[in-house]
C-alpha cells in the first residue's frame, strides 16, 4: 500500500509547477480524514490523466505492432521473392495436358470428318485464341471469340489486362480470410493464378501453396503474353460434366463450336466457372440464369458490350442442346476403334521410347488427331450383319456363336472390322478379346493356298494344271491324310485339287517343298506371326491347316490380299497419321510393300482361287449369290468337327476374312455360316459399285490345257480347259494326244472377231 501511495503521490507532483524542491518531513503526518480526502482528490486526477496516457500507450503499442508486422511481412515477402522459385516446367506454347483425342474418317466424298472423340480423365478439345483476329470478327477465324474472353474477364478478373499476374488487393483480402478462418469465401485468384492451378497438381489450401501460386503466376506473366495466358486458361477450365475448356463445353451445351457463340452463350459459359455443379445451365438453369445476368451486367458496366447488346442478350432465348455425343462419358468403343487405339499406342511407345501403358495414357489425354483408315459406310454394313441375332447360334451348352470379320483394301488399309457377333456392350481395354485381331484359331483349308500352292508355284514345283496323284500316302509315323469327303480321285490337276479342297495334294506339296520352307514363306513373306515353332515341321499344320498356333482374320485377310495385289504384301494398318493438337505430325504410316510372290504367281493364284467360286465343284460356289456384277476369288476353311469355319476372299475392290466359332471350341451346327456372313457383308458393300476386273500380270500366258495330262492342249485332246502359266513354267504339248498345240484363247478370240468383220 505504501508503494502504491508513494507512486500516486509522486505522480501528482506536477500540480506545483513552481516548486523546484520536494522535502519530506517524517514528523509531519496528516490525520486519517485528511489522508482520505487528499487521496480521493489525487485519485480522481490520476484517472483523468492516466486515461490519456493509456490511449497514448495503446496507440504506440499498435503502431509498433503494425511496423513490426510490416517489417516481418516485408522481410517475409523479400525472403519469398528471393528463395521461392516460381518457374514452372510446363511450356504454355506446347501445353501437354489432358486433352480429348479425336478420331477422323473420310466420308463418301473423301473429306475428313470427325468420327469419335476419345478421352481419359479429362474431356478437352484445344481451340486457339488470336486477339487481333477475334477483335476483327474475321469470318474465317476458327478460334475463341472476343466476347467469350470479355465475359470471363468481366466476371473473373476485371484487371486481367493490367495486373502482373497478381491482384494484390484481392490477394490481401484472401489472406485475411484465411488467417481469420472466415467462413466467407473470397476469391483472390486472378485468371493467371487460376491457370496455375489448372496446370499444376499443387492444390492444397494453405498459405504456402498460395505463395507458390503467386510466384508461379508472376513467372507466367513475365514469360508469356496475355493472349497466350488467356488461350491456355480458356482451354483448361472445368465446365461441368467432366468437360474442360470452352470448345467441348460449347459443343455439349449449345451444339456448336466456340467461335459461333452469341453474347448470351458466352455469358452462360462464364457463369459456370464459379461452381460447375451449381451453375451448369442444363442441370441448374435458374442458378445459371441469375449468374449470367450478373456477367452480362458486368460486361456492360465495363464497356465490353453496349446497352442495346445487353438488352438484346437478356431477351434472347437460351437453347440448351446437352449433346451426349460431345461428352460421350460412357461411350462403348467399336471393335475397330479398339484395334486403332492399340496400334497407335504401340507405335507411340516405340516412337517415344516409353511403355505401352504410358503411351495409352498419352493417347487418351494427348489431344491427338487420329486420321483412321475406317470407311464408316462399310463399318455400318458390317455392323448390320454382325449385330443380326439370327447369326448368334446357341450351342448345346448355351454358348453363343462368335465370329470376326476384317476387310481391307489392297494398300493394307483396314477399312472395317468386327470382333464379335452381337452388339458390343463394353470396352475391352488393353486385355479384352477383339476376335478379329486377337483370336488365334486353326485356319483349316484357308492355309492351303498360302502355305502350299503359292510357294510351290513361286518355286516352279507346280503350275496351274500340274497333274498329281490323289491317293492314300503314309508320311511321318504312318500318318495318312484323308480328304474331307472320304475318298480319293487318283490323277487330278492342281486346279481341281484346290477347287475341291483336297487334303492329299497340299500335304504332298508341303512334303516336297519341306515344311520349313513353307513355314518360312508364311512368316517371312505372308506376314503370319501367330504360328508356333512345332508348325515349322508339321505337314498337317501347313498342308491342311491343323496348326499348333493359328491365325487371325486380320492376318489371313492381309495374306490373301497378295493374290489380288500383283504379289505385294502390305502390313495391315488402321490409321494414316496422328497429329498433335497443333497439327504437327507425330506418327505417319507410310507402309512400304514387300514382294511376297511374283506378280505372275499372284495372277495364277487369283485364277485358281476363282475356281473355288465358279468351278462346278467349288466349295464356295454359293458365294456367287452375293456378288454378281464382278468376279472374285476365295477359299473356304473348316477344321475338325467344324470347330472353326472360315471364308476368305477378295474382289477387285477389297479383300476380307470371316471366321466363325465358339470361344470354347465345339462343333458348329451349320457349315456355311462363315460363307453366308462374308457374303452378306460383301454383298452390301459392293451394291452400286461399278463392275471392275483384276489386272492380270503381263508375264502370264493364258493357254488351253488338256484336262487329262495337264499339258498344253492339242487339237486332238478330247477335253480341254483354260489355264494361266508363267513364261518359265509353261507346260509342254500334250503327249497323250498328238496334234497341233492350240492357239491361246485370246488370240483365237481376236482371230474369230477379225473373220466376222471380213
Amino acid at each position: 500500500m505504501n508503494e502504491e501511495k508513494d507512486f500516486f503521490s509522486y505522480s501528482s507532483h506536477n500540480e506545483n509547477e513552481n516548486t523546484e524542491e520536494v522535502s519530506l518531513d517524517l514528523n509531519s503526518f496528516s490525520t486519517e480524514e485528511e489522508v482520505k480526502e487528499e487521496k480521493s482528490g489525487k485519485y480522481r486526477f490520476f484517472k483523468k490523466r492516466n486515461k490519456k496516457q493509456i490511449i497514448k500507450l495503446c496507440i504506440t503499442v499498435f503502431l509498433i505492432m503494425v511496423i513490426s508486422v510490416g517489417l516481418i511481412a516485408g522481410g517475409f515477402v523479400a525472403y519469398v521473392f528471393a528463395t521461392v522459385d516460381g518457374k514452372i516446367d510446363q511450356d504454355l506454347n506446347d501445353l501437354k495436358l489432358n486433352f480429348t483425342t479425336t478420331v477422323y474418317a473420310k466420308d463418301s466424298s473423301g473429306n475428313w470428318k470427325e468420327y469419335q472423340r476419345l478421352h481419359g480423365e479429362f474431356n478437352r478439345i484445344w481451340v486457339p485464341y488470336n486477339q487481333e483476329s477475334a477483335e476483327s470478327e474475321d469470318e474465317s477465324y476458327e478460334g475463341i471469340p472476343q466476347n467469350l474472353v470479355n465475359a470471363f474477364v468481366a466476371i473473373e478478373d476485371k484487371r486481367f489486362f493490367s495486373h502482373p499476374g497478381v491482384d494484390w488487393k484481392r490477394t490481401v483480402k484472401a489472406f485475411l480470410n484465411m488467417a481469420l478462418h472466415s467462413n466467407t469465401s473470397y476469391g483472390g485468384s486472378t485468371i493467371t493464378q487460376q491457370l496455375v492451378k489448372n496446370i499444376m497438381s499443387d492444390r492444397e489450401k494453405t498459405a504456402s501453396r498460395k505463395v507458390r501460386e503467386i510466384m508461379r503466376a508472376r513467372y507466367i506473366e513475365s514469360t508469356y503474353s496475355k493472349e497466350t495466358i488467356m488461350e491456355c486458361y480458356l482451354n483448361t477450365i472445368a465446365l461441368g460434366h467432366g468437360m474442360y475448356g470452352v470448345e467441348v463445353a460449347s459443343n455439349y451445351y449449345f451444339g456448336k463450336s466456340a467461335k459461333d457463340l452469341s453474347i448470351l452463350e458466352c455469358a452462360t459459359l462464364a457463369s459456370i466457372t464459379k461452381s460447375p455443379s451449381v451453375y451448369s445451365p442444363d442441370d441448374n438453369p435458374d442458378n445459371n440464369k441469375a449468374r449470367r445476368e450478373v456477367v452480362l451486367r458486368e460486361m456492360k458496366n465495363q464497356g465490353y458490350i453496349t446497352e442495346k447488346e445487353y438488352e438484346d442478350a437478356l431477351k434472347e432465348e437460351l437453347k440448351i442442346v446437352a449433346s451426349k455425343e460431345a461428352i460421350s462419358e460412357s461411350e462403348v468403343n467399336s471393335y475397330y476403334v479398339e484395334a486403332l487405339i492399340r496400334e497407335v499406342t504401340k507405335n507411340l511407345a516405340e516412337s517415344l521410347s516409353i511403355t505401352e501403358e504410358e503411351a495409352l495414357t498419352k493417347f487418351y489425354n494427348g489431344g491427338y488427331k487420329v486420321y483412321s483408315n475406317l470407311n464408316p459406310e462399310i463399318q455400318t454394313d458390317i455392323d448390320a450383319v454382325f449385330n443380326d441375332e439370327s447369326y448368334a447360334l446357341k450351342a448345346k451348352d448355351g454358348k453363343t456363336l462368335q465370329g470376326s470379320f476384317t476387310i481391307m483394301d489392297y494398300k493394307g488399309n483396314v477399312v472395317g472390322l468386327a470382333g464379335g457377333i452381337g452388339k458390343k456392350t463394353v470396352n475391352l481395354g488393353t486385355k479384352g478379346l477383339n476376335r478379329a485381331t486377337d483370336a488365334i484359331r486353326q485356319p483349316g483349308s484357308t492355309m492351303k493356298p498360302i502355305a502350299a500352292y503359292a510357294p510351290a508355284i513361286e518355286n516352279g514345283l507346280i503350275n496351274y494344271s500340274t497333274v498329281l496323284e490323289d491317293k492314300a500316302t503314309a508320311y511321318t509315323k504312318g500318318w495318312t491324310p484323308k480328304n474331307w469327303y472320304n475318298y480319293y480321285s487318283g490323277k487330278t490337276t492342281v486346279k481341281f485339287a484346290l477347287e475341291r479342297s483336297m487334303n492329299t495334294i497340299p500335304v504332298y506339296i508341303v512334303d516336297k517343298l519341306t515344311p520349313q520352307v513353307c513355314f518360312d514363306f508364311l512368316t517371312q513373306k505372308m506376314g503370319i506371326t501367330t504360328l508356333n515353332s512345332p508348325d515349322a515341321s508339321s505337314l498337317s499344320a501347313l498342308g491342311m491347316g491343323g496348326t499348333n498356333g493359328g491365325i487371325t482374320s486380320l492376318e489371313s485377310a492381309a495374306a490373301f490380299a497378295v493374290f489380288g495385289n500383283k504379289g505385294l504384301y502390305y502390313k495391315p494398318t488402321f490409321y494414316t497419321k496422328v497429329c498433335d493438337q497443333y497439327d504437327n505430325v507425330i506418327l505417319e504410316k507410310k507402309v512400304k510393300p514387300t514382294v511376297a510372290v511374283g506378280e505372275d504367281t499372284a495372277t495364277i493364284m487369283n485364277k485358281l482361287l476363282q475356281n473355288v467360286i465358279y468351278g462346278s465343284q467349288g466349295t464356295g460356289k454359293d458365294a456367287q449369290n452375293y456378288i454378281k456384277n464382278m468376279k472374285f476369288y476365295a477359299k473356304t476353311g473348316t477344321t475338325n468337327d467344324q470347330n472353326d469355319l472360315w471364308f476368305v476372299g477378295g474382289t477387285p475392290y477389297y479383300v476380307a476374312s470371316c471366321w466363325c466359332g465358339y470361344d470354347t471350341q465345339q462343333g458348329i451346327s451349320t457349315s456355311t455360316i462363315a460363307l453366308r456372313m462374308w457374303g452378306a457383308v460383301m454383298g452390301k458393300i459392293h451394291e452400286g459399285l461399278e463392275p471392275k476386273e483384276f489386272t492380270d500380270s503381263s508375264y502370264v500366258h493364258k493357254r488351253y490345257y488338256c484336262t487329262s495330262s495337264g499339258l498344253l492342249a492339242t487339237n486332238a485332246c478330247p477335253s480341254k480347259d483354260i489355264g494361266w502359266y508363267t513364261e518359265n513354267n509353261l507346260p509342254e504339248s500334250c503327249n497323250e494326244h498328238a496334234g497341233d498345240v492350240l492357239d491361246a484363247p485370246q488370240e483365237e478370240k481376236t482371230e474369230q472377231t477379225a473373220e466376222k468383220k471380213e
